[in-house]
């Protein structure tokens, strides 16, 4: 069976196939657009999910602070009530644990800007920019800074106020 197409039909038909082509491609990216906003979807309402204690965990944190400092304290004055404080304070910090807080460890590192806060330093010999005590202690939520640790940096003696101690220990003897 032989058709015969007339120029205009013929033209037609590949106008048709054009048109076909063109809105075969806009629904293959309307369904990449779709698929993509889906995933970015998501991982929005993952991240939204994962943060949302963040505000709560940090209105926690100095109560977490106020155990460890009633701890320390009740250690000297009363060992019994210290052991129930230490209980209640190790229940807080698991469940803060369970829920993504993490503890960071400052003391002897290198002080880095984006997770401790320089609030005191010390002149002594050693290597610069170490942490030398911990103030505050910093805390991380799934690997993102909830707080960062207020510390102490040794840096380098200042060579003119060596000298002024010297003098004055010269002038005292």
């Amino acid at each position: 069976m032989k058709v015969t197409l007339s120029k205009e039909e013929h033209q037609k038909l590949l106008e048709q196939a054009k048109e076909l082509e063109t809105i075969r491609d806009q629904l293959l990216r309307t369904a990449a657009d779709y698929d993509n906003a889906r995933k970015r979807l998501a991982k929005e309402r993952e991240e939204f999910v994962r943060f949302t204690q963040e505000k709560l965990l940090r209105d926690l944190l100095p109560i977490l602070d106020n155990f460890e400092r009633a701890l320390a304290h009740a250690e000297e004055i009363d060992p019994p009530v210290a052991s129930g404080i230490r209980l209640i304070w190790k229940q807080l910090a698991d469940l803060l644990t369970i829920h993504g807080l993490k503890r960071l460890s400052s003391e002897g590192s290198s002080f880095d800007p984006h997770l401790h806060e320089a609030v005191d330093q010390t002149e002594e010999e050693g290597p610069e920019g170490v942490i030398v005590k911990e103030i505050v202690p910093g805390y991380l939520l799934h690997d993102r800074v909830l707080r960062p640790a207020k510390v102490r940096i040794r840096v380098r003696p200042n060579e003119k106020g060596k000298e002024k101690a010297e003098e004055k220990e010269e002038e005292i003897t």
